[in-house]
């Protein structure tokens, strides 16, 4: 059996000499399956051993130990264009008033929570350079300069200008928040499913009859041949459509027995949008996600995956 403070000491170790890290890298060091090395660090986490970034490079967070936040700037190249730019505009000016910034800038600083941490002054909120020392912060609030200046007057086109990037309401961002609501509402059907169950207020009292007449789906069947050979157990069905399933399985791991989200596509291919949405209900629901498909998706898919380290993926050609 793997001895599992021995594999905390190790993670711990390594993250004191490498500073920030991906989850690939950790499992890596410790010698273990990625997904099964997150069991190991969610641990370290809850018992706040370990810290994970709001950054993210690819799908993954970076690791970390406390007292090595600053050095999660050394990753910052990692940021999405307008992150990067609020997040140097903010490090060079220490205080930003979120009134005074276009929308594009106060979604970023909302985003680039390792860096900008808000606060009220004055029924104002305002965002802080994280690093910068309370001495400056106060010294910025209580210049007169900040109450006193007068704006010079703008050249007309100017103001157009800012008008129309003040309307735009940036596009990526509304098809995310789109993607997110989907999940969650995705994630709040399962957790409803699961409290039914928990509480056996589901009817059971189907008749024999009943149940014998119900046509099990052949992809689902197909689905539970296919883990029977992988040894993988079949738990619960949560939801089976067409196109996909979505159950709790059980994986006899390194770690011993681990339930795992299982999400199953009858597709040959799979986008990073589905990925993230598959990871989402899982992590909302504690688990990490098996995800089967039925071809070996392309390099970048792969690369997107392997740099998750909550999911686990099975080809079923």
């Amino acid at each position: 059996m793997i001895d599992i403070q021995q594999k905390k000491d190790k993670i711990i170790s390594f993250l004191e000499t490498n500073g920030p890290s991906l989850p690939v890298r950790i499992a890596k060091a410790i010698e273990m399956e990625p997904v099964f090395a997150s069991a190991i660090t969610s641990e370290l986490i809850s018992s706040k051993q370990v810290k994970t970034s709001n950054l993210k490079i690819g799908a993954s967070p970076l690791y970390f130990l406390p007292g090595q936040e600053q050095k999660l700037e050394e990753h910052t190249e990692n940021l999405k264009s307008a992150e990067k730019e609020a997040y140097l505009k903010l490090k060079e000016k220490k205080l930003i008033n979120d009134e005074d910034e276009s929308p594009i800038t106060r979604v970023a600083l909302r985003n680039i929570k390792d860096f900008a941490t808000p606060f009220n002054s004055r029924e104002k909120t305002m965002w802080k350079y994280t690093f910068a020392s309370d001495e400056e912060i106060e010294e910025l609030l209580s210049s007169p300069k900040k109450d006193t200046e007068i704006k010079k007057p703008e050249p007309e086109n100017e103001i157009q200008e800012k008008k129309e990037t003040e309307s735009e309401v940036p596009k990526a961002w509304i098809i995310k928040q789109k993607e997110i609501k989907q999940a969650k509402e995705e994630s709040k059907k399962i957790e409803n499913i699961f409290t039914a169950q928990n509480k056996n207020i589901l009817d059971n009292s189907i008749s024999l009859e009943t149940e014998n007449k119900k046509i099990i789906p052949e992809f689902l069947i197909e689905i539970k041949t296919f883990l029977k050979q992988k040894n993988i157990e079949f738990i619960e069905e949560v939801r089976t459509e067409k196109k996909e399933i979505m159950a709790t399985v059980n994986i006899n791991s390194q770690l011993g027995n681990i339930n795992f989200l299982l999400v199953a596509k009858n597709k040959k291919a799979i986008t990073k949008d589905e990925i993230e949405a598959a990871i989402q209900i899982a992590t909302k629901n504690k688990m990490p996600c098996l995800l089967i498909i039925r071809k070996e998706p392309s390099k970048s898919i792969q690369k997107f995956i392997s740099e998750n380290n909550l999911i686990k993926l099975e080809i079923m050609e």
